[in-house]
């Protein structure tokens, strides 16, 4: 979750903040959990409201420090992503290190690794029809649940993390394909399947705290619309559940109800919540973030319910030709093409942008995810 929301769309007249544009607040997004493996802080500066976008803070000294004093250093292995392979120990209080370039230094509270985390009972989805502005055009999907059921003495506290990959195909196969000469193509379904994942920013928080029972029933996750081809072909949702601290969850929770009902007042600037991060030589100074230190439990979800929905319809009207002199302009190699003969193969051949052909151009992968069932 990048921390930046939605420009206000306003119901009567426009709205213009007032927003400091040279004010560049400090971004910290990240987490330490009970999991072995690459643990991950991210680091940015808040973008000017006109100009929205992700600013990587840059060539920082990041650390974990534990309860004992010993410093665990992590590296910058993309703009703005510093990464560490560790694994915390159980009732072990870490807290956050950074300097930045300009010799600013940033600490936040210790916090204490907590029990483990309850395990998902169900995630589930409902066939959900609403209503859009055109009574005509209603808007088809999926509504994703979760249902939780734990122990008197487990974690009360909770944030959920979204993460979607979904399969998708190209509108046609590429048989030949022209980079000055023609070819055959080896494989014409090489770059007909395709794997797009990506993370769902929407904030998901929830405490049975103040509830007899530690139960959390039909919790409504995201929905997946009809809109766009996502649930066509195959789609899959990753839920990560953390187990937080009530200073924790206190921060996540009036992150999203901010974000909510705001209406996205801050699509270029996070909400004004302070976290537990700090200058240390300016405690005024506005920090934004919340270094958390939490157990995890994860569940996986696969739908395959595409054929039941309409879906917009894919642009990919093809020219046909039956000579490569015939390519319509402009030419940018290679050209894919597929055969419109009766026969399958030879011309007349049907050529077309790229996007109908390649996969990739859909922002995908063409390499299957290792879960992919």
């Amino acid at each position: 979750m990048w921390l930046t929301a939605v420009v206000l769309q306003g119901c009567v007249e426009p709205f213009t903040p007032e927003i400091n544009e040279s004010q560049e607040s400090l971004v910290v997004e990240g987490m330490l959990t009970d999991q072995s493996g690459i643990q991950t802080i991210y680091l940015s500066r808040s973008s000017p409201f006109n100009y929205p976008g992700f600013i990587p803070e840059r060539y920082s000294v990041v650390w974990i420090v534990d309860e004992n004093g010993t410093y665990y250093q992590l590296s910058e292995q993309e703009e703005g992503v510093y990464q560490l392979y560790m694994t915390p120990f159980r009732g072990t209080s870490y807290k956050l290190r950074i300097i930045t370039t300009d010799n600013q230094e940033y600490e936040s509270d210790y916090v204490m690794l907590p029990s483990p985390c309850p395990s998902i009972d169900s995630i589930y989805f409902e066939i959900e029809t609403r209503e859009t502005e055109d009574p005509e055009e209603p808007l088809e999907g999926i509504q994703f649940y979760l249902d939780l059921e734990a122990g008197e003495d487990e974690a009360r506290n909770y944030r959920w993390e979204l993460e979607e990959t979904w399969a998708y195909n190209a509108a046609h196969i590429i048989q030949y394909y022209y980079d000055g000469v023609l070819h055959n193509m080896d494989d014409p379904f090489k770059y007909y399947h395709c794997w797009y994942t990506g993370r769902i920013s929407n904030i998901f928080t929830a405490s049975s705290k103040h509830s007899v029972s530690n139960r959390i029933y039909k919790y409504p996750l995201h929905y997946v619309s009809s809109e766009t081809h996502r649930l066509q072909v195959r789609y899959s949702l990753l839920v990560k559940q953390y187990a937080l601290s009530d200073e924790a969850f206190e921060y996540w929770d009036q992150m999203r109800m901010q974000l909510q009902e705001s209406g996205g007042l801050y699509e270029a600037q996070p909400p004004q919540i302070r976290g537990n991060i700090y200058n240390v030589d300016d405690p005024n100074e506005l920090v934004m973030g919340f270094f958390s230190v939490a157990s995890v439990a994860e569940k996986r979800i696969f739908v395959d319910i595409g054929r039941e929905f309409h879906y917009p319809r894919i642009k990919c009207i093809l020219d046909t030709i039956n000579r490569m002199d015939e390519i319509p302009p402009p030419v940018y190699f290679p050209v894919y093409m597929r055969s419109l003969s009766p026969m399958g193969t030879g011309p007349p051949y049907g050529v077309g942008r790229g996007i109908c052909f390649d996969c990739r151009y859909g922002g995908g992968s063409i390499e299957k995810p290792d879960f992919w069932e």
